[in-house]
């Protein structure tokens, strides 16, 4: 993997936040915000891709939605730290 050094401009209280959250992680603040950018991205594809599907069949049923809804709040909800979780979540 090749790296570019670039420079950005973000909210000083954004880039307070991403040091606490590296720190928290053992991670340098480029190598955790390098990541941050990676999951966004794949995120905002996946959204694309859904948009393109939906433009093709058409929007869900509410019975499908309903469906989405449930699976989303599944996966989606913070999971306590303690061992008694442990594996209770997906993703």
């Amino acid at each position: 993997m090749s790296l570019e050094r670039v420079t950005i401009t973000i909210p000083s209280e954004t880039l307070s936040a991403a040091k606490e959250a590296a720190d928290r992680e053992g991670m340098s603040v480029s190598a955790w915000l390098s990541r941050a950018a990676e999951r966004a991205a794949k995120i905002e594809a996946g959204l694309i891709a859904a948009e393109e599907v939906l433009a093709e069949i058409g929007p869900p049923t509410p019975d499908e939605q309903a469906w989405v809804d449930a699976f989303m709040d599944t996966v989606t909800r913070p999971v306590a730290n303690d061992d008694t979780d442990a594996g209770d979540h997906a993703a």
